[in-house]
């Protein structure tokens, strides 16, 4: 089912080149092309604890639950892109545990999973488009919170996010082996309630540099959250808003 087609430009040798492309929902048939993929994209990483490999299992369990994907396709059908959801419901992996969402409404968590985008192709927008683009999809299914987790060291994909009304509720540590994952890696959740109005923020605003852990951790313990970003310097801005 395509949703979108246009135009983009892929670097080739240090030059852009322009070409057509395709924004599609897709099923099994591109699992293998999607794990080659998240692989790649991870190899290329110079700091390996921004991504987590997805394996082809543990996406095939998710689409056999209903998780979808767009994927973005060249000229040549080669895909470039992808972005994956998933539908966890009461799993305890729901990220709606860890930021307080009622427990009547988990059923409605759109988590947003893996977003990667060949190389090449980077700087043409599309981790925010193929977001623009599923965002509507799942509404119309009566879908109401989205939220994920992104590394603090990962500014491109938080900016991504961030333009699309998540917020920074929760910092800690995921994908641990430890029952407490004092093991993990710290990851931001983010989350927005996709039929509500956004919230007017307070005017005072404190100013952190994403590394800054301890100093966000300590923030969000007294009721701010990560409302916005200052592009110049790569900081955030934490605020208190009106509930």
């Amino acid at each position: 089912m395509i949703i979108k087609e246009g135009r983009l430009f892929r670097e080739r040798h240090g030059i852009n080149e322009n070409e057509n492309y395709v924004a599609k929902l897709i099923s099994y048939d591109y699992l293998d092309e999607m794990v080659a993929l998240i692989q790649r994209v991870y190899d290329a990483l110079p700091i390996k604890e921004v991504l987590m490999v997805d394996s082809y299992e543990d996406m095939k369990l998710d689409m056999d639950n209903g998780a979808k994907v767009m994927g973005i396709f060249g000229e040549k059908n080669q895909m470039i892109a992808y972005r994956y959801v998933s539908f966890p419901g009461m799993e305890k992996r729901n990220l709606g545990y860890d930021v307080g969402i009622d427990e009547s409404e988990l059923e409605s968590m759109c988590q947003l999973e893996t977003t990667v985008v060949d190389p090449p192709y980077r700087g043409n927008n599309l981790q925010s488009m193929t977001l623009g683009l599923m965002i509507p999809i799942v509404r119309a299914e009566g879908y109401k919170h989205l939220a994920c987790t992104i590394s603090p060291y990962n500014y491109y994909s938080v900016n991504n996010i961030m333009k699309h009304n998540l917020k920074i509720k929760v910092l800690k540590k995921k994908y641990g082996t430890l029952p407490d994952n004092s093991d993990g890696m710290w990851r931001y959740i983010l989350h927005t309630d996709i039929t509500e109005k956004i919230k007017k923020p307070d005017d005072n605003k404190i100013t952190v540099a994403m590394p800054e852990i301890e100093k966000q951790l300590d923030l969000l313990k007294n009721g701010y959250i990560g409302y916005s970003l200052n592009h110049k310097d790569q900081s955030l801005n934490y605020v208190k808003v009106h509930f």
